[in-house]
């Protein structure tokens, strides 16, 4: 065994980042250095046989190449001004090509810190939610337009109207469809209850037939949703203002930020990913970088979610432990590890390996992990992607309302049948004055007498009172069954009842 005179004693250049490494001021005066880095140091330093101290590194980074050579930790090992880079160091290729890398000691991925959204009890806020506010308001306007299209197709569809008889109605004819009819159908439907009279015309049925394939796409996604808040409810996720990268980039009221001159940034620079291109975009023209975790961390904190860090997800778990109106959020990219450094070619590499792969094996390096990570504070829900049910019977993601983007099929077919429904409404029209009159003009059925209550004349009899027009448009005659008034058949019945009768 080396005596402490023949003991080596190595330089360790190194960059404060809890909870790697952090140093603390002794009551006596002075300061000491902990942290993670620290223990597992100690542990390799005695089981390889050497000494060591701490340097900061000058200029407080990890290191990157620049025009004039390497900086931060990585340039001091090129320089050899020290002989150990330990901390939070993510192994890169650019890098490995400058000092050699250990067995890596921790494996971690980037996501997000962000600001933890407050729990609001709803109550019966519980029933609306499954649908966003913009959804709820685009199905209230959908209501209004599609019942006044109803009443237009039953006003001037002449296949919407029926022949009665003059002590029914002195107009001669009705529709099942007045303003009031309309609303009540559309209303029905929504719920449905059906409807005691469908519509008789084209237009009227393809309006009908788009508004159920948008009733039955809005419903089936109310209840769907609506059943997963109410299963959720107890461990559900707060809402957040945005769901995935792709909501980052086009939000503008959210900023993103990441270490500057770190791994991070620099992946970020290099991906070929669409997304995070354009997230590199974004922030270089915002400037979003900080110049250390904890300068993120009080940013995230009183931007109130306006504001983003991208972070390791071991960093990011350590600072929502301790801070927890902070949480870890968004899906895990560019994977990677942390490893000690030495200079290129050291005969210290394989004595580190092997003292690591030791550790590994026999646990010590999982114990000293939960030493620094999962005992590092109290609070809870630091993950805001997963949540799990008191008594682990129920796992779920967070859940969002049904949104615009979301129906937008179902949204679309609907005003494709409203144009459809005005389409052949015209149609109609045009092919009922052709095939009445041989030419266009206004038919019979549309006169002005149609759309005016019956006028009773002074001294007639009351013994067969009519419908009035309020009462046919309102439903309460008895259900129809008179010959429609359509085409040329029920005319030209008419007219030959007329000459029979003359010439009897």
């Amino acid at each position: 065994m080396a005596t402490p005179a023949t003991i080596p004693k190595f330089t360790v250049t190194t960059v404060e980042q809890e909870p790697f490494i952090m140093r603390e001021l002794e009551p006596k005066g002075g300061a000491r250095y902990v942290g993670f880095v620290k223990d597992l140091l100690d542990v390799v330093a005695e089981k390889v046989g050497f000494s060591y101290s701490f340097k900061i590194a000058s200029d407080n980074q990890y290191g990157t190449e620049s025009p004039i050579g390497w900086t931060g930790m990585i340039g001091e090992l090129v320089r050899k001004e020290a002989d150990i880079a330990a901390g939070a160091l993510t192994v890169t290729v650019p890098r490995e090509e400058a000092v050699d890398f250990t067995k890596p000691f921790m494996t971690t991925a980037v996501n997000l810190l962000v600001k933890k959204p407050e729990r609001i009890d709803l109550g019966l806020g519980y029933l609306v939610r499954p649908f966003s506010t913009e959804f709820w308001i685009l199905l209230l306007i959908s209501i209004i337009i599609v019942g006044f299209i109803f009443f237009l197709i039953g006003r001037f569809s002449p296949y919407e109207w029926i022949k009665v008889g003059e002590d029914r109605d002195q107009r001669g004819a009705r529709n099942a469809f007045s303003l009031r009819n309309s609303y009540l159908f559309v209303l029905s439907s929504l719920t449905w209850q059906g409807f005691r009279e469908p519509p008789r015309s084209i237009s009227g049925r393809l309006m009908a037939a788009f508004w159920w394939i948008f009733v039955l796409f809005t419903l089936v996604a109310y209840t769907a949703n609506l059943t997963a808040f109410l299963l959720a409810r107890p461990e559900q996720m707060p809402l957040m203002p945005f769901k995935s990268y792709e909501d980052l980039v086009e939000s503008n009221e959210i900023s993103v930020g990441a270490l500057a001159f770190g791994s991070t940034q620099q992946a970020l620079r290099q991906s070929r990913d669409s997304t995070l291109q354009n997230l590199w975009n974004k922030m270089s023209r915002q400037n979003s970088w900080v110049n250390s975790y904890e300068e993120g961390l009080q940013r995230v904190k009183k931007s109130d979610g306006k504001f983003v860090l991208f972070s390791e997800s071991s960093t990011a778990e350590y600072l929502a432990r301790k801070n927890c109106d902070v949480m870890l959020y968004g899906d895990n990219i560019f994977h990677r590890s942390y490893g000690l450094a030495v200079q290129k070619g050291s005969h210290l590499a394989p004595l580190l390996n092997k003292a690591i792969l030791e550790l590994r094996e026999s646990g010590e390096l999982d114990l000293l992990r939960q030493r620094w990570w999962r005992f590092a504070g109290e609070c809870s829900d630091i993950d805001g992607r997963m949540y799990t049910q008191k008594g682990g019977s129920l796992s779920s993601l967070p859940i969002y309302p049904v949104t615009l983007r979301d129906m937008a099929v179902a949204v679309l077919l609907l005003f494709l049948g409203i144009i459809a429904a005005i389409v052949f409404l015209v149609l109609e029209l045009l092919y009922h004055t052709i095939a009445t009159k041989g030419k266009i003009e206004k038919p019979k059925v549309l006169d002005k007498k149609i759309f005016r209550a019956p006028k009773f004349t002074k001294g007639k009899s009351k013994a067969a009172p009519a419908t009035t027009s309020t009462d046919v448009e309102a439903g309460v005659s008895e259900p129809l069954s008179e010959e429609p008034l359509e085409g040329t058949s029920g005319e030209a019945a008419s007219a030959e009842g007329v000459e029979e009768a003359k010439e009897a």
